[in-house]
């Protein structure tokens, strides 16, 4: 065993990029993503940070060594509740866990990425667990929201 190899989570600084046909079939999957978590708010800053992650893979296919800055995103404010769309959400989660290893696959920037994503993905899962009964229970809608708002800002950082 080569003891001088670098452990699993190990970032090396002349790593190569995933091919370009990788990144871009990722970009491809999370443009069907798009989770109704039930109301507006929540289901725009949602939409907001899956095409944030789009716009990284974006940048990983140019070869950017850094991301480009991508604008704020505020989610709707009103509107009635509606239902969690339990199917979009758990295909969403199910989209970002896929391109999450093709993100920290690029340069450092890409490995908080992948892990936004991934959190994003259990965000996800958990909503559509906790709508089980058809609506996010009143309780826990500001603390999606304020893990969305966090997301947001970790993903803001990057650029």
């Amino acid at each position: 065993m080569d003891r001088s190899a670098p452990g699993p989570g190990a970032r090396s600084p002349a790593r190569p990029a995933p091919p370009r046909g990788e990144v871009l079939r990722a970009v491809d999957d999370l443009q069907g993503a798009a989770a109704d978590l039930g109301w507006a708010e929540a289901t725009g800053l949602a939409d907001g940070l899956v095409d944030a992650l789009s716009h990284l893979l974006v940048d990983l296919a140019d070869g950017s060594s850094s991301p480009t800055p991508q604008p704020l995103v505020v989610g709707a404010i009103g509107g009635p509740a509606r239902p969690v769309d339990h199917a979009s959400c758990r295909a969403a989660a199910a989209a970002l866990r896929r391109v999450a290893p093709v993100l920290d696959a690029g340069p450092p920037w890409g490995a908080e990425a992948a892990r936004v994503a991934l959190e994003l993905a259990d965000l996800f899962d958990r909503v559509a667990d906790d709508g089980r009964s058809g609506r996010v229970p009143p309780g826990h809608k500001g603390v999606v929201l304020r893990r969305l708002h966090g997301l947001q800002r970790r993903l803001q950082a990057l650029g």
